[in-house]
């Protein structure tokens, strides 16, 4: 079968978290090919079901595009057609006993869809997270047009991604990144969605609570913020949030 969609799991220090999104995606999602990439855990051994490692952390933006960049690479060198989609997955991230294969739909509406360049599928109602709007909502259709999606499982279009130069690494911790993106999404006129019913569930700071990350949850939080706030302001000016969060946002994408 079609390996038509890359997911690339970012883990430092979660290797129990990481191997059960890895099984989970393997024994079920028959066209993914599941990256899981250990970013310079040092306190934890490597996930077992590690096949890409990086030797220091360069935490969570270039844990993801580092590997995706090579991995591009070797499929060209082997003669491999390119990854149409993306997934990007963090270890905070655990998918739901009953949701099995959730990215095969996705990516049969993708493809259906061809204004559509990114997915979300929803997080459980007790999944802890700053945008509930990922959160399932009692409807009956399978896809809700958002205004954003945040990367906890976010899966994109990979040639729209490639197209925009994919996440901008100078936001380190991964701060940014998901407004950034959805912003450049909206402004092109593009759709997003989110797809129900819940897949997943988040559990914030899990890593942070554990003291497998080598810093505190709120020491983490300054530097990402302080990151996001340096880099996007010098590229979109000082009016950045206001511009990524309400312009091009209406009432029936929230």
């Amino acid at each position: 079968m079609d390996k038509n969609i890359g997911i690339f799991i970012v883990n430092y220090n979660m290797p129990e978290r990481a191997d059960a999104l890895a099984r989970h995606l393997t024994a079920h999602c028959k066209t993914a090919d599941v990256i899981l990439i250990d970013n310079g855990s040092d306190l934890m051994p490597r996930a077992d079901l590690t096949n890409h490692h990086i030797m220091i952390n360069v935490q969570t933006t270039k844990g993801w595009m580092v590997p995706l960049d090579i991995i591009k690479q070797l499929r060209v060198i082997d003669n491999l057609p390119p990854y149409k989609y993306y997934a990007f997955v963090i270890t905070s991230a655990e998918i739901l006993p009953n949701a099995r294969d959730f990215v095969t739909p996705i990516t049969d509406f993708m493809d259906r869809n061809p204004n559509t360049v990114g997915v979300h599928p929803a997080l459980s109602e007790d999944s802890t997270t700053a945008w509930d709007h990922l959160k399932v909502r009692d409807l009956t259709e399978n896809f809700r047009k958002t205004w954003m999606i945040d990367n906890i499982f976010s899966i994109y279009r990979a040639s729209w991604f490639d197209s925009i130069g994919g996440f901008d690494t100078d936001l380190v911790y991964a701060w940014g990144i998901d407004l950034e993106t959805c912003f450049l999404a909206r402004q092109q006129g593009r759709d997003l969605y989110i797809y129900q019913p819940a897949c997943v569930k988040k559990e914030t700071d899990i890593a942070y609570n554990m003291n497998r990350m080598n810093m505190t949850a709120p020491e983490r939080s300054s530097k990402a913020a302080e990151n996001m706030e340096t880099i996007l302001s010098k590229k979109y000016g000082s009016n950045w949030f206001y511009q990524m969060t309400l312009i091009g946002v209406t009432d029936d994408l929230k």
